[in-house]
């Protein structure tokens, strides 16, 4: 990769605002199809490896395999991938539960959890040296005419101007693509904050997933390596503030009240806690996924409750579709920032991101809903869901990325 400076050659076939995961991906794609890629990140690419190491994703097995198709993911193994082999769902106070295997997807694992750090690192060391990359610089403007899209950016060392047929949003919630395409979002705040951290239990996870539904909200344990778990708890900004700031004693001993008997006969209690972090859920998308040679991918795009851990996994199959309506367009010899182009890439995203959508938010609403005729519905299609293979087996593939295909031989 090549660090982009004023001066320099600033006319590109594809220019990508926003360089986290799903913008550094989508990057090395397009370089590999033979288009000429720019790659517009706010901070320093290198401050990435810096990421907090209580910052980790939950990868599905579809996400593993776009990866691979990118040769990253044998680095993200070796940094640290722990595997998800069977998923435990249960209610504290609720006779259901349901228990989910791997095997019921025929797949090695149904996910991996991973440190966000670790994979920008993967993905920034296979950037190809032809992707300019400018860092840090912020988008200050753009216009769009026929031919392609003129945007201004901002460096320390002033401003200059690039051009490109193609823009793509992947700038996050607050995506100022959007906003300068005045494509407007619609969403709400979960007024519910998720606090990670890693924590040793007495009893090893045997790479199982836990996620206990409460009134608040769920809490999950995604296993680590070291015989470790990742925790997210979702609480209220009260609860947030208050617990955030318990010693690590007190700490734990509110995890396990929260947790509850069910959680401990699989738990066993805690050793120790790591450091912690605080960040709001909110779900947000956006009102369009293109404009005249824009296209929005990632959070920029659709930013959703983790209840169901599918937000990073939604946004790499954005680039996965965009990735395809592109390499088409190169085939074809014709313009990548073309209607069509656009077109066939909104149409797929729609579908995805609405079912997802229906899926996060109604599981959310759902469990946390204290109404006696919906816990009692909830405990008995928790018992029928286990009496149900077929059902968890739909459930499961979904989860796991493996009902879309995820990447073909074209597409990188």
């Amino acid at each position: 990769m090549a660090t982009g400076q004023v001066g320099q050659q600033n006319i590109h076939d594809v220019a990508i605002v926003g360089g986290g995961l799903a913008g550094a991906a989508l990057a090395i794609t397009a370089s590999r199809m033979g288009l000429s890629v720019a790659l517009i990140e706010a901070q320093w690419v290198a401050s990435f490896a810096e990421t907090k190491p209580e910052r980790v994703i939950a990868l599905s097995y579809g996400s593993r395999c776009h990866l691979e198709q990118l040769g990253v993911w044998e680095a993200i193994a070796r940094a640290g991938a722990a595997p998800i082999r069977k998923v435990h769902v249960c209610e504290p106070g609720n006779r259901g539960e349901v228990g989910m295997h791997r095997g019921e997807a025929d797949v090695e694992a149904l996910g991996y959890v991973v440190q966000n750090a670790h994979v920008l690192s993967a993905l920034y060391k296979a950037m190809p040296q032809d992707v300019q990359i400018y860092a840090p610089a912020q988008l200050q403007s753009l216009a769009v005419d026929t031919d392609g899209v003129q945007l201004s950016i901002r460096q320390q060392d002033g401003d200059s101007g690039l051009q490109a047929r193609l823009l793509v949003g992947a700038d996050g919630t607050m995506s100022r693509v959007r906003k300068l395409c005045g494509i407007g979002s619609r969403g709400w705040d979960h007024n519910r904050f998720g606090l990670v951290a890693s924590v040793t239990p007495k009893i090893p996870h045997h790479d199982v997933a836990h996620e206990c539904f409460r009134p608040d909200g769920p809490l999950a344990f995604l296993p680590l390596d070291a015989g470790r778990y990742s925790i997210v708890w979702t609480l209220s900004p009260r609860d947030a503030a208050r617990i955030g700031q318990l010693d690590d004693a007190a700490f734990l001993r509110w995890l396990e009240i929260e947790a509850g008997q069910e959680m401990q006969a699989h738990l066993g209690g805690f050793v120790s806690v790591g450091p912690r972090a605080l960040f709001p859920f909110e779900y947000r998308v956006t009102e369009r996924f293109t404009a005249q040679r824009v296209a929005l991918i990632g959070n920029a795009a659709h930013t959703m409750h983790p209840v169901a851990g599918q937000g990073l996994n939604l946004g790499l199959r954005d680039v996965t579709d965009l990735s395809r309506a592109m390499q088409r367009a190169v085939d074809g010899g014709r313009d990548v920032g073309a209607p069509v182009v656009l077109e066939e890439y909104a149409q797929k995203r729609c579908v995805d991101t609405a079912s997802v959508t229906v899926f996060t938010e109604g599981l959310n609403a759902l469990f946390c809903n204290e109404l006696l005729p919906v816990k009692l519905a909830r405990g008995l299609g928790m018992a029928g869901m286990d009496r149900l293979p077929a059902l968890r087996r739909w459930l499961l593939r979904h989860a796991a990325g493996l009902a879309q295909q995820v990447f073909t031989r074209g597409s990188v």
